[in-house]
This record gives C-alpha cells, structure tokens and sequence, in this order.
C-alpha cells in the first residue's frame, strides 16, 4: 500500500492515531503471539497479517486520513506494542471464548483483564432511528400462514418476547409442518432473519450440523432456523436439541481449543414436510403447528399466495421496513399467560400435537398390549421384546423398557434353554419364574423354553 508522505503536524498525527485506534481497538484479539479477527477466530494471523488487514480498512473506510509514515507507525505501536490501559485502543488478550450478549453492541466482553469475542451484532435496520411501526405485507402474510387463530398468536407471542429478551433464551421452541410444499415455512423463517439480523442467524443443512462436535459457530448464534428437521427417536441428536434449546449452559467446542460449558442464547426454529412422528408424548420443547393450506404448491390459490410471498421478500429488502416490524412487535402486547420459560401443553397444545399425542408412543403401546395377548405369552426375553418392536413396530431400543413398564410387566433374569448363564426376561403381571419354570394362577407350571416354543409369532425375530 502506497503510504503518503505529506508532512502533517504532530497533533494532528496524534489525534488521528487516537482517532483510528478506538475504531479498529475491538476488530482484533491476541494470544499466544497470534492475533485473530473477532469476525473470523478459528483463523490465526501474524502481526505482518493483521498490519495489512488494518491498513486496508483504513484506506477503505476512512480515505480522508492520509497514511503518513508517522501514522501508521504510531498506530501500530499504540495498538499493539504499547502498555497503557486504554482498553478501548489497543488489541485485548483473548480468553479464547466467544459467546452470544445478544443486546450489547460491544464487541468484546471483559472479564479479569482478559476479553470474550461477542459474536452478536447490532442489526443495521435498528440503526435507522426509524420510529414508525407496523406490520404491513408480513403481518398480512402471517394472516394467511397461520390457518389457526392459536397458532398464530402463540408464534408471535415467542416472536415478540425473544426479540424484546434478546439477552435471554425461550425454553420452547416453534415446529412448522407442512405435508405439502411451498406454505412460506422459508419465508417466515427470513421474515425472522432480518428481524434478528443476518449476521446473528445460522441455517444448518441439517440437525447433525448442530449437534456435531464443533459447533461453536451455531451455538454462538442468536437464531438457529434448522429446516427439514428429521431426527431418530432417542437417538444421541435427539436427547443434544433439548438440552439446546432449554439450557442455558451448553458444551462449546471450537477447533484447536478445548471444550468448554459456555453460556448460550439461541432461539430455534423448526420445520419440515415430514411428519414429526420422533416428538414423544408430552414434548413441552416444540409447539407443533400444521401450517398447510390451500395457498401451496399445487393448491387452488397458490398464485395469490405467491404473490404474496413475492410482496413480502420486496418487503424486507427495505432495511426501514424491517424496522417498523421490528417496532410494532415490540409494542405488542403479549396474551395474559403467555411463558415462554414453559410450555403449558394442557392450555396450548395445538390439534397437530394431539394428533402426534394419539400416533406416536400411545399407538406403540397398544399394538404391543394387543400382539402380547394375541401370543398367549406371560414370559418374553428382553432381547425379543426389543426386536419385535424395532422390527414389527418401528420403535426404538429406548422405548422398551417404558412400554412394558406401562403394560405392568416386570423384568428379572432366568437361566433358560440350556445356557449357563441368566438372561434379562419380561414377566407379565401375576406371573412369576422359579427354578426356570412360569408359575401363575390358573397356570400349569411349564419350562421358559417350552412356553418359548410354542409362538411362532415372536419366533420370526428370533425371539430366542
């Protein structure tokens, strides 16, 4: 870079380099002899690197400045070289974390004389000072979203509390369903992203993005959209996104740096086309919510939706739009109840739940009580029992104990069919093994073997 070498005058050279140092003192930290961008922290960068980064910037955003000799020396020892206790201008030592202080425009969060990266920041729209609010074309869209007048007031109500909280975190979080294609799910999902600002939302492929090992990227982020969510039931992903989305204190883990219990303050939005069938009864995490309607793909008005869609994109490409949305929700008043700490199922549980309620664990339960009493067996091994579920009803390995807890049934272990060595066997209720033998009311003492034996049912899983 060309440096200017017209004289200027030593309080003027001074006033600049102070000038300049406060702009650029919170855009790089320091550690360990390497320097790193706050935008960019997995990538470490030399004091020769960050010199031309800076001068660049400087050139690019402040052109009136000429680049004297002087200057730029000053600059540069002030920044780096110089012990003085001007935080505000000069490169901080970084404790090696990043962190989410949603609302606070800082970008470095001190603490015992070290700094945090803060990965938030300040939406540009709330820079405007614009003051007007309404909902316009979005509040119009949403109107044609949401087909249940609940479903729409309990989305804006979480919409409206996480945006006036931004500093804390909901412990619930929205589930858009759609069978057909083309509702808006994507559209409502940007609507949220510029409310809450594009450098402030990550959408990952897929669930496995958020729950991999390095995921601090997503876990410092103020809004997660996570689309076409499909999780397996009980898996290790299923039991990451709860604790996601109700615990404050979550494991960050970035590359090169040990893991560590960090807070977090992510909103999360759901959707997909598939239906959710792995949310198990009772779920206070998701509120479930069938956005389909006749506007889809397909659907007798999906041109008049499409348009609509159109209107609201052109919409939100104003900045000064966006912040009257903005104002208007944060002048909304929340419906008396409202939690977003706790879903409340009884009062808020949306019909898709309730389908989800009656299809998912409770028809598992009763296909099994029925297959149970159809076999005439009162003994079953564990290993079967498992594997007649996995395989004739599509359940899980962790949903066996809890379905034949619920059925009465009472596990022991046995040594049957020869082997030297006791197996885990279900009992059901009024039935009781001793000395390998089923005993019961009514019940002529027969061998776990020979009551095995006789159901050719189970024996298809190779129940023993």
């Amino acid at each position: 870079m060309e440096i200017n070498n017209n004289p200027a005058t030593g309080a003027e050279v001074t006033e600049q380099v102070q000038r300049l140092a406060k702009v650029y003192g919170d855009q790089i930290v320091r550690r360990d002899n390497k320097f790193f961008d706050v935008e960019n922290l997995s990538v470490p960068l030399s004091r020769n690197d960050v010199e031309r980064m800076i001068l660049n910037r400087v050139r690019d955003e402040h052109p009136d400045v000429p680049l004297s000799k002087e200057l730029v020396k000053g600059l540069f020892k002030f920044l780096i070289e110089a012990q003085h206790t001007d935080v505000h201008r000069s490169f901080q030592v970084w404790n090696g974390t990043a962190i989410c202080e949603a609302g606070n425009s800082n970008r470095l969060i001190r603490s015992r004389g070290a700094v945090a990266a803060n990965t938030w920041v300040e939406p540009e729209y709330r820079q405007l000072k614009i003051n007007s609010a309404e909902l316009g074309v979005v509040g119009q869209f949403f109107d044609e979203f949401f087909q249940l007048e609940h479903d729409r007031e309990q989305f804006m109500n979480w919409l409206t509390w996480s945006l006036r909280n931004e500093g804390e975190k909901p412990a619930w979080a929205p589930f858009l369903y759609s069978r057909g294609r083309g509702t808006g799910k994507s559209t409502t999902a940007r609507i949220l992203t510029e409310l809450f600002g594009t450098q402030n939302t990550v959408v990952p492929n897929n669930v496995s993005k958020l729950t991999q090992q390095f995921n601090a990227t997503v876990l410092t982020s103020k809004l997660v959209v996570c689309e076409e969510t499909q999780i397996k039931p009980g898996s290790p992903q299923e039991n990451a996104i709860k604790t996601f989305i109700t615990d404050p204190y979550v494991l960050i883990e970035r590359k090169g740096i040990e893991a560590e219990r960090a807070k977090q303050s992510c909103c999360f939005l759901f959707t997909s086309n598939i239906w959710p069938s792995w949310i198990g009864e009772g779920e206070r995490r998701y509120l479930v919510m069938d956005v389909n309607h006749d506007g889809r793909s397909g659907g007798s008005r999906a041109n008049e939706f499409s348009n609509l869609v159109g209107q609201v994109h052109q919409f939100l490409d104003d900045p000064a739009n966006v912040a009257r949305v903005y104002n208007a929700l944060m002048r909304r008043e929340l419906s008396e109840g409202f939690s977003a700490k706790s879903l409340n199922i009884a009062d808020h549980q949306t019909p898709t739940m309730e389908r989800l309620r009656q299809t998912s664990r409770d028809t598992i339960l009763d296909r099994l009580e029925e297959e149970l009493s159809a076999s005439g067996l009162v003994a079953l091994p564990e290993a079967g029992v498992v594997k007649f579920v996995q395989a004739h009803l599509k359940g899980n390995i962790n949903q066996t104990k809890h379905l034949m807890d619920e059925l009465g049934w009472q596990k022991t272990k046995a040594k049957w069919d020869g082997k030297d060595y006791a197996r885990a066997i279900w009992v059901k209720p009024g039935y009781w093994i001793d000395r390998g033998k089923i005993h019961g009311p009514d019940f002529e003492p027969v061998s776990i073997s020979d009551h095995l034996a006789d159901d050719t049912r189970f024996a298809e899983v190779e129940i023993i």
